[in-house]
Order: structure tokens, then C-alpha cells, then sequence
């Protein structure tokens, strides 16, 4: 039995999917107050695809819940955000605590981004426990996820363009991305699963080729077939208004670090990736046409 740990967020409906695919048996934790509607989506997968999931209640906030629930699971994959290192310790915990072999892990190419921050540290903190934590174990870092109606980049930026017909960018646009796919960061899940080539491994992974921002936001007015003003505002500035903007607003969506990492490449090598499970991503321009059908 496959556990999934974090399967009503952005990833778990697509993991769901492959994994029931492939005949695996699927039980998903879910917390008491997990959106109902996220839920569903879990259910109704399931249902399009012949199968049947478990829905398992447990909080990795209480480790008593989770601990029968890991010593019945071959495998866990563990989708939690990695910044959050103290569930991540609950979670590892439980594991001793039920004898787990084998988990999964996804954590962020965040942690290669040549800038100090916050979630970085969180996150490199948190893979220092998962190797040394005597689990046989995985670690995927995948970059920025796409692909899904609910993910907060590039769905949120082609709804943004269709309503106000304009896009906000910050710096000149010459920087490099390499996002990738949403159902490519699930086949490698999948892929990782039960091959012994990837134990005890962590893994880049990343969208085809990288692309620079300007050749991305013209990869996206030609899939949108709709003309849209581009404002480019400096990274300094903006850096000083969004600073201004995260002191007056509780959780603001922008941080002046963000603005600071839209200005640095993050192009990566997955050429491990590919050695070891045959990982073959699509490009931005085959994900993006994709998406932009779905939200249509």
C-alpha cells in the first residue's frame, strides 16, 4: 500500500491518478478540516479510473494518528511542503516509531537558488533529516510546478492576462526558467517508487529546456492568442515598494525576496534524473498549450 501524505494539495490528484494507473493500492491522510471539494476531486479520480482509494483521518500535528497508518504502508509519499520541518519531524518519528522501510520525498529546487533565505534554510534543514533519518529513501526537487487549474503561477498569470489584458514583470527578463510540468513531477514519483537505482538519492527536476522570461511570455501570448501590454518595473524599486506593501498586509502574496529571486536563472541538469529512471519532461511550450486548453 502506497501512503500519500499531502494529497489535497497541488500535487496529490495527479499522483493519484498515475499511481492508480499502475494498480497501486492508495490510502491518502486527510485532516478533519481538509477542504471537502479537494477531497471529492481525490474520489472522483479514483472513480473515473475504475479504482477505489482509502481516505485515512490523521494530523501530522498528533503522531499517534499517523503511526498505524505508516506501519501499514510499504511506501510513503510525503508531499508536505519541506519548509515546514517541524511536521516533517513528526512524520519521521512516526516512521521509527512503525518500522517504515521506504518513503518518497518532495522538496524544491528552492534550495539551489544562490540567494539566503528563510525557506531555503528550511528546506536544505529538513533533507539533512530525511538522509539522515535511516529511511531508504528519495528526494525529488522538482522547480516551479505548472500545469494544474489551482497552481499559483502560470494558471494565475494566463487568468490574470485574459481578464486585464497587461502583465506585471519585475527586471529586464533575460533571467532563465525552467518550470515544469505537473504531470511530469507525478511520473517521476511514480518512476521512483520501487527502483533501487534511486535509493537513497536526491534528484533535480525540471521542465525540458530552460527559457528566458521574454521568450516565455511570448510562448504564452502565442498559445493565448491574445495581444497583452507587458509593465516591466526594475527589481530595486520594486523590491522597496513590495517591502513597503509585506509591513502593512498580513501574509502578503509578494515578498521583496521574491522579487530579488525573479531576477536570478534557474536553469537545472536532470541528466541523473534521466539516467536512473528515464525522466523525459515536457517542454514549456508543449506544458504550456496544455494548460491553457484546460482553462479554456
Amino acid at each position: 500500500m502506497i501512503l500519500l501524505i499531502g494529497a489535497t494539495g497541488l500535487l496529490g490528484p495527479h499522483v493519484v491518478e498515475k499511481l492508480l494507473q499502475n494498480n497501486y493500492s492508495v490510502t491518502c491522510l486527510v485532516r478533519k478540516s481538509s477542504n471537502a471539494s479537494r477531497i471529492s476531486k481525490l474520489e472522483e479520480i479514483a472513480e473515473k479510473a475504475g479504482k477505489k482509494i482509502s481516505l485515512a483521518t490523521g494530523n501530522l500535528e498528533d503522531t499517534d494518528s499517523i503511526i498505524p497508518l505508516v506501519e501499514r504502508a510499504d511506501t510513503v509519499v510525503y508531499m508536505v511542503d519541506l519548509e515546514r520541518t517541524e511536521l516533517l519531524e513528526n512524520f519521521l518519528y512516526a516512521s521509527r516509531c512503525a518500522g517504515l522501510k521506504r518513503a518518497v520525498f518532495i522538496s524544491s529546487t528552492t534550495v539551489l537558488v544562490p540567494l539566503k533565505s528563510t525557506v531555503k534554510e528550511r528546506k536544505l534543514k529538513s533533507e539533512e533529516l530525511i538522509k539522515n533519518s535511516g529511511l531508504c529513501y528519495t528526494i525529488l526537487r522538482p522547480s516551479m510546478i505548472y500545469g494544474s487549474v489551482d497552481d499559483n503561477n502560470f494558471s494565475r498569470m494566463i487568468k490574470f492576462i485574459k481578464k486585464r489584458s497587461f502583465f506585471v514583470t519585475f527586471g529586464r527578463g533575460n533571467n532563465l526558467i525552467q518550470p515544469i510540468y505537473i504531470k511530469d513531477v507525478a511520473e517521476a514519483i511514480l518512476s521512483v517508487i520501487n527502483n533501487s537505482k534511486t535509493y537513497n538519492k536526491i534528484y533535480n527536476i525540471a521542465g525540458k529546456e530552460p527559457v528566458e522570461y521574454n521568450r516565455m511570455l511570448e510562448i504564452v501570448r502565442s498559445k493565448l492568442k491574445k495581444r497583452f501590454a507587458v509593465i516591466r518595473v526594475p527589481v530595486r524599486p520594486a523590491r522597496f515598494l513590495i517591502s513597503i506593501y509585506a509591513t502593512i498586509f498580513k501574509n502578503p502574496s509578494l515578498t521583496p525576496d521574491q522579487i530579488e529571486r525573479m531576477s536570478v536563472d534557474k536553469a537545472y541538469s536532470y541528466k541523473e534524473a534521466t539516467r536512473d529512471f528515464n525522466f523525459s519532461p515536457l517542454s514549456f511550450e508543449e506544458g504550456i498549450e496544455k494548460l491553457i486548453k484546460e482553462l479554456d
